[in-house]
């Protein structure tokens, strides 16, 4: 088969990296084919410019219309290109660099399915290419579930879509992934499997007597600073829990006797120094009670053990502020670990992998906030390949994400960002983001996105496919919804008018 040529090797070449020319038009993020030494090298063209040597910036303005007319066809094209390997001998890199006047070829459709278009046991389709529709782009589960994931673009850039296409692709392959939805944009998820819908719904409920005492102390609003506060709701939190535990009182009594703890010792005349600050933390578990009742729920089984193998388990966190948010997520992701170490070491907790979607990771994952949610992601991202845990952090603001958690994310997903300092943090958290494939970041449209990391063979441009399941959450069409109630509103109008109308 005849190959096309792009152009030819020119100046100082390095094993890594080879610059050249061409007379014809190269896009930006296109593949080529090198042969050299027995080699058929794959390369990325990371950088284009084009020039016309009879157009210089030293022209007078007025001389540029009359060179314009002679130097029609004169421009060349000059670039660079990142040489990734050679796909039949697993992305080898040769250690001699090529020649300069070694020819570039355009890398055939043959080649680039070979890298990319991998069907198999452990792939799903997410995209194709950007520069070559006609070659689709295949990403590894095993990877993004053991190295994690982390998508990220501005608000429109197409995160939501991604992710979804990411969720139809776990879930044909009996994924299991619970997602943390802090929009409501996934219980409305529809995707069937074997004639139903694949959403399970976990209620937002918490049996407090399954809390961890950090957990019920920050619904309790007690500081770190309150150490007497905090001695007495701890003490009167273990001795309830204790007391559940050896059978003296049901679970239902947790809040009787915990408060009842609390009511006897602010009366006892042993305690009389502390009595003040025992009162003030007894009126804060009853102002809990009142604030976020609803919540708790103490016949509740734990979240961890209504999760339903193959499904996509979604939390609804829309209703509840950012502070409730991250102590759900940090309970949770608190108990999931546990159980999937309960399951690898003894036989029994969470028998099978899961793939945890963090929508707003920037809330849960702070760089500036000491979130309980944080310190589990950090140990989830550290620990989790070990148990089969996988994380997904979503955001689109890259550069208020904690740097330690995107750094463990090893598989990116990096769709359009303008600001500098995100593309600065993301690739301060990347060691494989040079700053070639940052600067082609603000150039993308919505829904097309650099692939990079151990999910996918080389750094790729890609068209993200659109999701066929519909979700919820999407944008409100104001001026629609305007139309729809000035017409009600008209109609109402006129009935009234036809009632009070003495001629009615």
């Amino acid at each position: 088969m005849e190959r096309k040529t792009i152009g030819v090797c020119v100046g100082e070449i390095t094993t890594s990296e080879a610059e050249f020319i061409s007379g014809s038009k190269v896009a930006l993020g296109d593949y080529v084919e090198l042969s050299y030494d027995g080699y058929n090298v794959l390369g990325f063209v990371k950088e284009i410019k084009r020039l016309n040597r009879s157009l210089t910036s030293e022209l007078d303005p007025e001389d540029v219309e009359k060179v314009r007319k002679f130097s029609k066809g004169n421009s060349i094209f000059y670039g660079k290109v990142s040489i990734l390997g050679d796909p039949d001998r697993r992305m080898f890199i040769p250690r001699i660099p090529p020649e300069p006047g070694t020819v570039i070829y355009e890398a055939s459709s043959e080649t680039l399915k070979k890298v990319f278009g991998e069907e198999g046991e452990s792939k799903i389709e997410v995209g194709n290419l950007l520069t070559r529709p006609e070659v689709s782009v295949y990403i590894d589960v095993n990877s993004i579930v053991t190295r994690h994931l982390a998508v990220l673009a501005i608000t429109g850039g197409g995160k939501s879509n991604t992710v979804s296409v990411i969720l139809e692709g776990l879930l044909e392959k009996d994924g299991t992934i619970l997602v943390f939805d802090m929009h409501g944009e996934y219980v409305n998820f529809e995707m069937e499997k074997n004639g139903a819908l694949v959403v399970k719904r976990i209620d937002l409920f918490l049996n407090p007597v399954k809390l961890s005492y950090h957990e019920f102390r920050l619904f309790a609003n007690v500081d770190d600073s309150a150490y007497i506060q905090d001695r007495y709701l701890r003490r009167a939190f273990k001795e309830t829990i204790e007391a559940i535990s050896d059978g003296t009182i049901q679970a239902e009594e947790f809040w009787g006797y915990l408060e009842g703890k609390l009511t006897e010792w602010a009366n006892d005349e042993n305690y009389k120094d502390d009595r003040k600050s025992i009162t003030g933390v007894l009126n804060k578990v009853e102002d809990m009670k009142e604030a976020y009742g609803e919540l708790f729920a103490l016949n509740q089984s734990p979240i961890v053990e209504q999760i339903e193998f193959g499904r996509l388990n979604v939390i609804d966190l829309s209703h509840v502020d950012e502070k409730i948010a991250d102590i759900v997520v940090s309970h949770v992701l608190r108990n999931v670990l546990d159980a999937r170490k309960r399951f690898i070491r003894e036989g029994n907790g969470l028998e099978f992998p899961l793939f945890m979607v963090l929508e707003e990771a920037h809330i849960l994952a702070s760089s500036t906030i000491n979130t309980r949610s944080r310190y589990w992601i950090s140990r989830i991202a550290r620990e989790g390949r070990k148990f089969g845990l996988g994380l997904c952090l979503v955001t689109q603001r890259p550069k208020a994400l904690d740097s330690n958690a995107l750094s463990q994310a090893n598989n990116m997903i990096i769709l359009r960002l303008v600001e500098p300092g995100d593309q600065r943090h993301v690739q301060q958290a990347s060691e494989s983001l040079s700053a070639d494939l940052v600067n082609q970041l603000p150039s993308l449209n919505v829904g097309e996105a650099l692939l990079m990391g151990q999910m996918i063979s080389v750094p790729a441009l890609v068209k993200i496919r659109l999701a066929r399941a519909k979700r919820g959450g999407n944008d409100i069409n104001a001026v629609e919804e305007w139309k729809k109630y000035r017409e009600r509103k008209s109609k109402v109008n006129s009935v009234l008018d036809s009632i009070l109308d003495p001629e009615f």
